[in-house]
């Protein structure tokens, strides 16, 4: 990984900042990435975030986190030039994988159109097709919160890959299986795990009737890695910027027409077991 950028989302930039800082804190990764703060609000509309499923902070709202450095380095540097700067380094050697609202790569591309279409693959976890949405009966939270964004980049021709909630909600954490992980697996993270995902594990519990959680963004970091453990469709995408009641419907049309249209990749078909057992070899059994 070279280098991470924050947007606000479930939460404001600032704190996405300071939480990107505090688990590498904890990771101690031998190459510490690149960390620059994006956009504080999405293109035109004021910021949604989701306190009620991540906590205020977006980690739970535990206290005693690692102490954060590098903090005021992070917030001088521009999100949008380091994407451009990685896309002319890497070129088609790079992966960008969006987890949040696509605020910072619609920036980078009305900057700079030509040095962004260097990237192999955009991947974005956003949109729902063929299940109901998670903010509202439609919408996805990433394409709701910022959907002229959305719009933005999955018509603009560049090398995207969704992974939409139909991809990620196949691919469920259970509470015990984080606790049990962790009592057979322990150390700083596996402690960290519980503390920061029992909030939003919860909220499931409210919401959706299983105590665990979707591991949305895992599953997206996993279509970067094997995009073999998906099942591929292309269409044209859409995401709806006018609609009362629909804003940030993701809209496919799976029919080919020719040339016409711009297409991206849609990941439907799910190896949810593979995937899952990656999710937990990344992070238990390579720290034992």
């Amino acid at each position: 990984m070279e280098a991470i950028t924050t947007v606000s989302g479930n939460v404001e930039v600032r704190k996405c900042t300071r939480n990107v800082l505090k688990v590498l804190s904890l990771l101690q990764p031998k190459r510490i990435p690149i960390v620059a703060e994006g956009a504080a609000k999405p293109l035109r509309r004021a910021l949604v975030t989701a306190p009620e499923v991540h906590g205020r902070d977006g980690l739970g709202d535990v206290r005693g986190h690692h102490r954060v450095s590098g903090l005021s380095e992070a917030t001088r540097r521009r999100a949008t030039d380091v994407i451009l700067d990685s896309c002319n380094r890497f070129g088609k050697k790079l992966t960008i994988v969006a987890l949040g609202p696509l605020t910072n790569l619609a920036k980078a591309w009305r900057k700079d159109p030509h040095t962004l279409q260097k990237a192999r693959h955009i991947v974005s976890m956003g949109g729902a097709f063929r299940v109901p949405g998670n903010t509202g009966p439609v919408a996805e939270f990433n394409y709701f919160v910022d959907p002229e964004a959305a719009e933005e980049v999955l018509t603009s021709g560049l090398p995207v890959r969704i992974v939409p909630l139909d991809a990620t909600e196949t691919v469920r954490l259970e509470w015990r299986d984080v606790k049990q992980m962790s009592v057979r697996y322990p150390s700083p993270l596996s402690q960290f795990l519980v503390r920061c995902t029992k909030s939003y594990m919860t909220y499931h519990k409210r919401a959706a009737g299983f105590f665990g959680g979707f591991l949305h963004d895992p599953v997206a970091v996993a279509a970067a890695c094997d995009p073999s453990l998906f099942e591929w469709r292309r269409a044209e995408v859409h995401v709806e910027t006018q609609g009362v009641l629909t804003r940030g419907m993701s809209v496919a049309d799976f029919r080919w027409v020719g040339s016409r249209g711009t297409f991206v990749a849609i990941a439907l078909g799910v190896r949810h077991k593979r995937i899952l057992k990656m999710f937990r070899d990344r992070v238990w059994d390579e720290r034992r």
